[in-house]
């Protein structure tokens, strides 16, 4: 079809056929070339149409990082039929109740680690076909790679419109029931393709990592999977197959800047460490800078919309630019609103709202919260920033992070930043709580370096000392590692656990809100 050309999937198979005798993905000891992974999107469409499927159809993937995971999402969309995948490492009872709610026909999954999930989703959705990655358990399904081996690897004719829905991504999933954010296939890449790259993934294909995987495979690049983050292993494969592009959420790359190897290690091949998620801590990038070189790069970045904001190599040796997510992309417009819709002048707080070529096309089962949340164009985050008059974008945070107490409005930004300005903390994350008279309480988890003897009492006069806002966390609590969840951020949900079961080496603050 004359219009696949200008589609997100036709661009990453003509990105896998511009070289098919190059190395297009590394997993563990296995080097996939481009016509390897070609032959098993065509073979596996065959398969999965073989099997019933067809354009408008459900897909669930559950398998992970794995080569298959990323090439059967290719097959599916090939055939027209909209891909989901849940987080991996979710329980079971949310990886069920996802597939439940976005429309399955068929589910394909590894049969090594998803077995019991796959088990869940058959009982919940009876009617789904169950397709394995590998030889499944006695009765749960076929194994979709056997019958891919039967069908011809030939090209197979995408099935797909470009306005159709392409993937139903969740996003969300940290505070209640994810919400489905829907792509179509007519979706240009950005930030544009660097060609030649080799990207490692070591965050979740269902997130944005698996976006980048995707624009490095497009470019003629390749991809080196890691099934999980682990700081160690990324250095050793930086310099085994030279990794020129990493995405890394702030508090992974803070593991990477910890670990004993890295003064050993080779990191030269790096031409770009990209990172967004949540704030960093402008301390800790700038030590980023000093260590990696000039390399890195953020982008304000939503599941809704893509990258809005980015901020160069070379912006981050600029201390004053630290605390800001950088400038818009050239085709994206970025307003700034009070809560009656006005736009707001330069340095006033309101919510970031965006207008982006590749915003998404709605939320999935919700024309309600579509309507209030995509209006006009533009698309109304629930993020609260600023904008300055060069037209850096500062993000205050989310608008539910954010706390009220005792009148005053309390942003993560002010509680985190008089933290991390001390030598011996490692991260610091704000995280809110719900007291009996239904009262928010504010807290605050930080990570110290090992060795530290630094009290709670000791920190908290430090960071008063240095600008900690008006309202003083009720609690702080001194760990060895902020509890992360599958995507590399916080673990509020763990954190506030330890608050309340009285974990952790936690202090009271000495104050509440200063009202002078």
């Amino acid at each position: 079809m004359a219009e696949a050309a200008a589609t997100y999937t036709a661009q990453v198979l003509d990105g896998l056929a511009r070289d098919p005798g190059r190395v297009a993905i590394r997993a563990g000891d296995e080097a996939w070339s481009g016509q390897r992974c070609l032959d098993l999107v065509h073979r596996t469409a065959r398969a999965l149409e073989r099997a019933g499927l067809g354009r408008g159809d459900g897909v669930t993937v559950l398998a992970g990082n794995r080569p298959q995971a990323l090439l059967v999402r290719l097959a599916a969309n090939l055939l027209g039929c909209r891909v989901a995948m849940p987080f991996p490492d979710g329980p079971v009872v949310e990886q069920v109740a996802l597939a439940e709610f976005a429309g399955t026909s068929a589910l394909v999954f590894d049969p090594g680690r998803y077995a019991a999930a796959a088990d869940g989703i058959a009982r919940a959705v009876p009617s789904a076909a169950l397709l394995s990655l590998g030889p499944p358990p006695p009765g749960l399904g076929t194994d979709l790679l056997d019958l891919a081996m039967d069908r011809s690897p030939a090209p197979f004719e995408a099935r797909y419109r470009p306005e159709d829905v392409m993937a139903v991504r969740f996003t969300g999933g940290t505070t209640g029931r994810p919400k489905g954010v829907l792509r179509r296939f007519a979706r240009p890449p950005r930030p544009p393709l660097l060609s030649g790259s080799v990207f490692l993934l070591c965050t979740p294909l269902c997130h944005g990592g698996g976006t980048s995987a995707d624009l490095a495979l497009a470019a003629g690049g390749t991809v080196v999977m890691q099934d999980e983050f682990d700081a160690g292993a990324v250095l050793a494969a930086v310099e085994r197959y030279r990794v020129t592009r990493v995405y890394l959420p702030p508090h992974l790359l803070y593991r990477l800047l910890d670990h004993p190897l890295l003064p050993a290690a080779d990191t030269g091949s790096l031409r770009r460490v990209g990172y967004t998620g949540c704030a960093p801590s402008p301390r800790r990038l700038a030590e980023a800078t000093r260590r990696l070189g000039r390399v890195l790069h953020q982008t304000y970045s939503l599941t809704e919309c893509g990258p809005v904001t980015r901020l160069g190599p070379d912006e981050h040796l600029a201390p004053r630019l630290l605390t800001t997510a950088g400038r818009p992309y050239p085709d994206t417009g970025l307003r700034i609103l009070d809560k009656d819709g006005a736009q707001l002048p330069p340095d006033r707080t309101g919510e970031i709202c965006v207008r982006t070529p590749t915003a998404m096309a709605g939320y999935w089962r919700d024309p309600e919260l579509t309507e209030r949340v995509l209006r006009d164009g533009w698309l109304h985050t629930g993020d609260l920033g600023s904008l300055d008059a060069a037209g850096y974008l500062t993000v205050a945070g989310r608008r539910d992070p954010m706390a009220i107490v005792e009148g005053l409005n309390v942003f993560p930004r002010e509680i985190e930043e008089p933290l991390l300005s001390h030598p011996e903390v490692r991260e610091a994350v704000m995280f809110t709580t719900t007291d009996p008279d239904r009262l928010e309480r504010v807290h605050a988890a930080v990570a110290l370096a090992p060795g530290s003897r630094l009290t709670a009492g000791q920190l908290h006069e430090w960071a008063r000392a240095r600008g900690l806002g008006s309202c003083a966390p009720d609690t702080l609590l001194l760990l060895p590692a902020i509890p992360l969840n599958g995507l590399g951020k916080p673990d509020l949900g763990a954190l506030r656990a330890q608050v309340e079961d009285g974990a952790g080496r936690a202090a009271a603050a000495a104050g509440a809100c200063d009202m002078a």
